[in-house]
């Protein structure tokens, strides 16, 4: 009797078995709030992916030298229903500090850190291209730089002046107006103005660029030329001013300005001036009259030579 029972108890098990297995299961939902794809898309006939890290919600982006990019433009796919907050811009490829916030239709969120790693040259070596003068004035450009920059690129360059004798540190950042023009093997480095306001002594140059830095062995010297200024017509009343700017030169120890006119001359009385502009008084008894370019300036600087201009005058009365 026993073993008659085996077989039918099996078969209920069996049956009990198979029955289990028809249960569904419920998994849970993905979350809609994801970045799927980020793509760069700012390049000639290709785009740069962006690797996505789901569990660290990174993306990394791999940016080679040779492409000459500045900055990355992106565009970015998410989770269906799902939408970047904020406006999605370009970006410098030096930024550290970008993130992406994805929102979900149900209102969850995840938020994204982008990476940017500079794929850079192995080296830099910096000199001053053959036959340079390295003497240079304000506002004026320091001699080409040549050098191993394997780019176009001169955005991504950053040049450093130190001051040997004070120690005071020129910047010119990235995003200056610099061009590296192809030479040989090399590049040369141009476009970099001295700005008005820095002191005159001898300075060591610094060059930085997709992260390694040179220094050029010899160093610049900066020195003041002969004050000059662009002299462009000029209306004004009776006991009112005028003002001129200069020319690829500063004003230092300005001293006095006059205009002569009829044969006669006035003085000019300095109101105020700066190394790049002055503005003058017209004398309040002026003689009213157009002077078309018949107006003879006299520009007095301590240690230079005096500089005469003639210019087209127009006084009105007060």
């Amino acid at each position: 009797m026993k073993l008659k029972l085996i077989p039918f108890l099996l078969t209920i098990l069996i049956t009990a078995i198979f029955a289990s297995c028809k249960k569904t299961v419920e998994l849970p939902a993905l979350p809609q709030n994801k970045i799927t794809e980020y793509k760069v898309v700012n390049l000639t006939d290709t785009v740069i992916y962006g690797a996505i890290d789901q569990i660290e919600k990174s993306i990394t982006v791999y940016v080679p030298f040779y492409l000459n990019l500045a900055i990355i433009d992106p565009a970015i796919s998410v989770s269906q229903g799902a939408s970047i907050v904020g406006k999605v811009e370009p970006i410098p490829i030096s930024s550290q500090d970008v993130k992406y916030t994805v929102k979900a239709a149900d209102g969850s969120t995840n938020v994204y850190t982008l990476k940017i790693v500079q794929q850079n040259t192995p080296s830099l070596t910096v000199d001053w291209s053959a036959n340079a003068t390295l003497v240079t004035s304000p506002l004026l450009q320091l001699p080409s730089i040549l050098g191993d920059f394997q780019s176009q690129n001169g955005a991504l360059v950053q040049v450093q002046m130190t001051n040997q004798k004070s120690g005071k540190v020129i910047d010119f950042p990235t995003g200056s107006a610099f061009s590296l023009k192809p030479t040989g093997n090399l590049y040369n480095l141009i476009g970099v103005i001295l700005p008005a306001d820095i002191d005159t002594g001898s300075y060591k140059v610094k060059v930085t660029y997709l992260g390694h830095t040179s220094e050029i062995v010899r160093p610049i010297h900066v020195v003041y030329q002969q004050p000059n200024l662009l002299i462009p017509s000029r209306e004004a009343k009776q006991g009112g001013t005028i003002s001129f700017t200069s020319f690829n030169t500063v004003f230092v120890g300005f001293k006095a300005a006059s205009v002569t006119v009829n044969g006669k001359t006035y003085d000019l009385p300095i109101q105020s001036y700066t190394y790049t502009e002055m503005t003058l008084k017209i004398p309040d008894d002026f003689p009213v009259g157009v002077y078309n370019y018949t107006a003879q300036y006299s520009f007095q600087f301590d240690g230079w030579n005096v500089v005469k201009k003639t210019g087209a005058l127009t006084v009105t009365p007060k």
